[in-house]
């Protein structure tokens, strides 16, 4: 003591943040790293800290995106299975439709043939009735023919056959046909009438002087045309055939 005045003991000084950061690294690592000052020591612990909440917001960040992964995964697995099933359907109600068009194709197939059937019938019996009503003519005729040739009454043959012809048109009336109207005097149609020659005559140029074969209509179409001379008037004319 130079001065005379006791100096008491130094008490030793303790660094609270290095024991701290010690204390953590003991419990983390099983070492203790000395620290050169208690700025170091703070530094340090404040950049482990932040490393850990670093990996913590990682480690968050990882797990919200499995999980939209897992939401999106999930999403399309309903889809394709929606879309699964909507195939399934087209494909029976595709299978449906084909044996629908199998069997309209068989029906209609089948129609087809029966119509044909029946048309070449029609065409092949259509007459069948008339013919019917016809047969009576043959017979009315045969009865005439064998009448003339046991007995010479020419008149009663020519009475007779006249009924035959009334009959027989009666017959062609009922079946639709009957004869053009006469077209003697009266201007040549041609849409009823055929001029085979024409000859001079008192009738004016054009006129219908003969009628040489009469004309039949059936219904409202014509069956024959009347086959008709016409006049070239009173100067002309040669009295030859004409060629229509």
């Amino acid at each position: 003591m130079e001065d005379g005045n006791p100096r008491k003991p130094v008490r030793p000084t303790t660094n609270r943040a290095r024991d701290i950061y010690n204390t953590y690294i003991r419990n983390e690592s099983g070492m203790q790293i000395p620290l050169s000052s208690s700025d170091e020591a703070i530094n340090n612990a404040s950049e482990n800290t932040s490393v850990v909440d670093e990996a913590e917001i990682k480690t968050d960040e990882t797990q919200s995106h499995t999980d939209e992964q897992t939401k999106e995964i999930e999403k399309l697995r309903n889809e394709v299975k929606h879309l699964q099933g909507r195939i399934e359907q087209l494909e029976k109600e595709k299978a449906e439709l084909y044996e629908q068009i199998l069997r309209k194709a068989a029906e209609f197939e089948n129609f087809r043939r029966r119509t044909q059937k029946e048309k070449e019938e029609l065409i092949k019996y259509g007459n069948e009735k008339l013919l019917f009503e016809f047969l009576s003519l043959l017979d009315d005729l045969t009865n005439a023919v064998n009448s003339a040739k046991s007995n010479a009454d020419f008149s009663a043959l020519a009475s007779g056959v006249e009924l035959i012809l009334n009959k027989a048109k009666k017959l062609f009336e009922q079946a639709g046909v009957t004869e053009i109207e006469s077209p003697v005097g009266k201007p040549f149609d041609v849409d009823y009438h055929e001029a085979l020659m024409t000859i001079p005559s008192e009738f004016p140029e054009g006129y219908v002087v003969q009628e040489l074969q009469k004309g039949y209509k059936f219904f409202d179409k014509v069956l024959r045309h009347t086959k008709v001379i016409t006049s070239a008037g009173q100067t002309g004319g040669d009295g030859e055939q004409k060629n229509v």
